[in-house]
């Protein structure tokens, strides 16, 4: 059938190593990127395949970059917007509620009752780090907060050391996040 094989266009870079390759999603869905590292052999890492085309920024400094990003669903459905922090080649971390439970001790909440009433909404660059603003429901307000790089460095190291590996089969890519249900 004509017009419905993938393409994908070559990777273009943004920011030190980081870059993009568009791809089409598909029919119904549209076009989407997905963000590669190229390291200094010109080898590239597939970091994450869902970036949409929702037009959040994705923010750099150093070898980090920090973005929004959709989830796929146990079925392979995208939609859920997710807090994602990367170093160099990767993996891909999902920080989004470390990152709400930093805003939680700040503002003497129980993370464990409010966690799952909020959902990344926006990110922004700051001067020194990134501002980022959670949707609430069940009548919580939104949470718009800032946290410098070195707090997300930190994040970062932390959910390396104290992930779990999570494995996307299609695209295969890897990523880490931390495990609150557990006892972490």
């Amino acid at each position: 059938m004509q017009g419905c094989e993938e393409k994908q266009s070559d990777f273009q870079p943004i920011y030190g190593g980081f870059g993009v390759a568009a791809k089409w999603v598909g029919v119904d869905s549209g076009p989407g990127a997905e963000l590669y590292f190229k390291d200094q052999n010109s080898k590239l890492t597939l970091i994450w395949p869902f970036l949409g085309t929702s037009g959040y920024p994705m923010l750099f400094t150093n070898d980090m970059a920090f973005f929004i990003a959709d989830m796929p669903d146990e079925q392979g459905r995208l939609g859920s917007g997710v807090y994602f922090a990367v170093q160099a080649t990767g993996p891909a971390l999902d920080v989004s509620e470390d990152l709400l439970k930093f805003w939680t001790e700040s503002k003497k909440l129980d993370f464990g009752k409010v966690r799952k009433r909020y959902v990344p909404l926006r990110v922004w660059s700051t001067e020194n780090g990134v501002k980022l603003q959670y949707a609430g429901y069940e009548n919580e307000p939104e949470a718009t907060f800032a946290v410098s790089w070195e707090q997300v460095s930190n994040i970062i190291q932390d959910v390396k050391r104290t992930g779990k590996e999570h494995i996307i089969k299609e695209p295969h890519v890897v990523y880490l996040k931390k495990d609150y249900d557990g006892n972490q």
